[in-house]
């Protein structure tokens, strides 16, 4: 089943199947586009508005922070949460541990309409105990406020996790009223990962880190660590080359705004050896004047066995 939504001038695409996704061509994005004003503060500020929403402990009040047609890759769950009676039944039993979170680190990015928080976070429950997880919120405006598109929530890969210092970084005050946006559609932001997926055939690292942009953000599927530098993708991509991996889209949401875009979802890696993984991934992606990069990317192995 395929559905298409349109609202203003942000186009999103939900394509479900479990063999080859269906992506529909989306109408090409005026070029200029009436923006919300906004700075890295008021966007850090959504997660605190999300998280005193936990503390209240009703679902109801969590769910009014996920846009209608948003997607859930939940901390605890394999299957994606798209409708509210998804999300719902999903923080019914996540509230019933007293969550209460805290941010660690993260990066803010902003365009027109839209904008991306990813990082590291921790939650101490009602009995004591503590999770560190990474996490990617986008964020879009609705014409009243700021809904969640996407969240993107993952344990630690690795069982010895790291705190890193806490860090804010945006565009602080720079959206105009008036945007001068690239021309797009979902058929070429599909095609991205189709780009991503064909230099990781080559096996040359700075191939791969030659997709992301110079401050971007990768939250790895088998790290703890943030990767910020190219240095610091490259060494991750080098040892994951040597698995020979080759991916394939099983199930994808993707969002249009001014100058990014968010492709998210399920997909499948096969290595050299026959076998498979199953992952949740969440690309965001910048034009950054000639070209599509990667902004941040958030890949996590499914959390049930």
């Amino acid at each position: 089943m395929t559905q298409f939504y349109q609202a203003s001038t942000m186009t999103a695409i939900l394509a479900f199947t479990m063999t080859m996704p269906v992506v529909m061509p989306a109408p090409v994005l005026a070029q200029a586009q009436q923006c919300r004003t906004t700075n890295a503060t008021e966007i850090a500020s959504l997660f605190d508005r999300w998280n005193q929403s936990l503390q209240t402990g009703d679902p109801n009040k969590v769910v009014a922070n996920y846009d209608a047609d948003s997607i859930l890759l939940a901390t605890l769950a394999n299957k994606p949460r798209i409708t509210s009676a998804e999300k719902k039944e999903y923080f019914v039993h996540f509230l019933e541990k007293k969550p209460v979170g805290k941010i660690d680190s993260q990066k803010i990015t902003i365009d027109c309409n839209t904008a991306s928080n990813s990082g590291v976070y921790t939650f101490t429950f009602g009995d004591g105990s503590k999770v560190q997880a990474r996490y990617t919120y986008n964020y879009r405006w609705n014409g009243k406020q700021w809904l969640i598109a996407t969240h993107h929530s993952s344990a630690m890969p690795e069982k010895v996790a790291t705190a890193a210092k806490p860090e804010v970084a945006g565009k602080e005050g720079t959206n105009s009223a008036t945007h001068t946006c690239r021309p797009t559609n979902t058929r070429e932001i599909a095609s991205l990962f189709d780009r991503w997926n064909q230099s990781l055939q080559t096996g040359n690292p700075d191939a791969v880190v030659a997709n992301y942009g110079t401050s971007s953000v990768l939250l790895p599927t088998l790290s703890n660590e943030v990767l910020m530098t190219a240095e610091q993708k490259k060494a991750y991509f080098t040892e994951f080359l040597k698995k020979k991996p080759s991916g394939i889209i099983d199930m994808r949401s993707i969002f249009i705004d001014c100058n990014s875009a968010v492709d998210a979802g399920l997909y499948t890696f096969t290595f050299g050896d026959g076998t498979q993984a199953k992952a949740r991934y969440t690309y965001t992606y910048g034009w950054n004047g000639s070209k599509w990069v990667i902004t941040s990317h958030h890949s996590s192995l499914f959390p049930q066995r």
